[in-house]
C-alpha cells in the first residue's frame, strides 16, 4: 500500500487509515511526500531565492514525515518513507508504478459543489490493478470506530 502524505486533516486521516490496515491487515505500507518545487526565474527577486524557498518545502515535507511516523506508532516499524521531488524523477506516478502497490490512498481536497479528489488521482488511474482510495477526515474516525469504510472513488 502506498499513502500519500500531506499536511492537514485529511492527510492526517490518510496515515490513520494506513496505520488501521497495516495492524488489521498485515500490509507493508510506504509512506511517500511530496515536495512541491517553485521554478527558479533568471531574474533576481525581492525575498529568498527559488532555491531557498524549495529547500524549506522539502524540510516541511521531510517534517510531515516524521509527523506520520510518530502518528503510525509500532506500525512504523514496518513502514518505508519516502521524499519525491516535483520534477524530478521519479513523479508520484512513476514511483506507484514501480512500487506495483495494490492501494493508494490519497488525502481529499475538497472544492465547492464537488466531490473530494486529489490532483494526483487522474495521474493515477492508468494503473490497471491499483485501487485509488481518496480519504478524508470521515475515514479515519470510521478506521478508529470500527465501522467499515466508505466506498473507494477512483
Amino acid at each position: 500500500m502506498l499513502a500519500l502524505c500531506e499536511h492537514g486533516g485529511a492527510g492526517a486521516a490518510v496515515i490513520d487509515v494506513a496505520r488501521e490496515l497495516a495492524q488489521d491487515e498485515h500490509v507493508k505500507v510506504t509512506i511517500v511526500g511530496v515536495a512541491p518545487q517553485a521554478p527558479s526565474g533568471l531574474r533576481a527577486r525581492c525575498g529568498p531565492s527559488a532555491f531557498e524557498f524549495n529547500d524549506a518545502v522539502a524540510e516541511s515535507v521531510v517534517q510531515d514525515l516524521a509527523r506520520a511516523r510518530e502518528r503510525l506508532g509500532p506500525a512504523a516499524e514496518r513502514t518505508s518513507f519516502r521524499l519525491l521531488v516535483e520534477g524530478d524523477a521519479p513523479s508520484l506516478a512513476e514511483f506507484a508504478a514501480a512500487g506495483e502497490f495494490d492501494l493508494v490512498l490519497l488525502p481529499a481536497h475538497r472544492r465547492p459543489l464537488r466531490a473530494a479528489s486529489h490532483p494526483a488521482a487522474r495521474h493515477l488511474r492508468h494503473l490497471a490493478e491499483t485501487e485509488i482510495r481518496i480519504v478524508d477526515r470521515r475515514d479515519a474516525v470510521a478506521a478508529r470506530s470500527g465501522s467499515p469504510p466508505r466506498s473507494p472513488r477512483r
